[in-house]
């Protein structure tokens, strides 16, 4: 009984010992938290919603990847692939720049195999022939009251990839290619040179 009571002053002075010296004591939860980077996305043809944790710090979270992979499969054939994550942080970096972190953007195409790829070039000249949709590397959407036009210039802020800007049919490309810009169905000049 002795060696217990002996024991416990020993671990309570130690404690009391770790207590009292700087950064000795736990790191606060706030400091220990890891941020987390998240998603909402709405894909318009599959009707389908998500909100998912894709990154922890600077730790993409698997599971979360082939939940977006899937869910961002080609809506025609069902294909998936294996999405470039940085896709997914320009969405999010997007979504906080235009003041809205937490929308829920509509996703009008993600993938796209090469079948739908040609199905589309078929009928559109607005399809490239190496679209960075067969790569899974791009993503054309919208944010809910956001203009097109407004979402094309932050999504060309942010510098990172290409954007497309489609303002007929009200969407803005962002991929994780090259740096570049384009307009389908803009006149040609200066306020469209991108």
């Amino acid at each position: 009984m002795l060696t217990n009571a002996v024991s416990f002053f020993c671990t309570s002075l130690l404690l009391s010992l770790l207590t009292a010296i700087p950064g000795a004591s736990r790191p606060s939860s706030e400091a220990a938290a890891v941020p987390e980077h998240r998603l909402r996305l709405y894909h318009t043809h599959t009707g389908e919603h998500i909100d998912i944790v894709y990154r922890r710090g600077d730790q993409y979270l698997p599971e979360a990847e082939a939940q977006l992979d899937r869910f961002l499969r080609d809506h025609r054939t069902g294909e998936a692939k294996h999405y470039d994550p940085q896709v997914f942080d320009i969405l999010s970096d997007l979504a906080a720049a235009l003041g809205h972190p937490d929308a829920e953007i509509e996703i009008i195409c993600g993938y796209r195999s090469p079948w739908s790829n040609e199905f589309l070039r078929a009928r559109s000249s607005g399809v490239a022939k190496n679209s960075q949709h067969l790569q899974a590397h791009a993503i054309d959407i919208r944010i809910p009251g956001v203009d097109t036009l407004v979402l094309r210039n932050a999504a060309l802020a942010l510098g990172r990839g290409g954007v497309g800007y489609y303002p007929r049919s009200r969407f803005v490309h962002v991929d994780s290619g090259p740096v570049r810009a384009w307009c389908y169905g803009c006149s040609i000049g200066p306020a469209t040179a991108g």
